[in-house]
């Protein structure tokens, strides 16, 4: 579970680097950025709300793992 947990994780901040470059590219006008951003102005507009759920599933991950460790 540990493992699924991180690999959440990963994706998660992914997601958020990508929102975060879009954000930015969008003032520019790149067709890629509107593109994105038209799926979620959420997300767009803030994008550490899906690096905070990474993070937090990431620490879990870690809880995880240290427990099953410590058996």
């Amino acid at each position: 579970m540990g493992g699924f947990f991180i690999i959440v994780a990963l994706v998660l901040g992914g997601a958020a680097l990508l929102f975060k470059q879009a954000a930015d590219q969008i003032a520019i006008g790149t067709g890629w950025a509107s593109d994105i951003c038209s799926t979620s102005k959420l997300f767009c507009q803030h994008p550490e709300y899906l690096a905070y759920a990474g993070g937090i599933l990431l620490v879990l991950a870690l809880g995880l793992k240290l427990g099953s460790v410590a058996r």
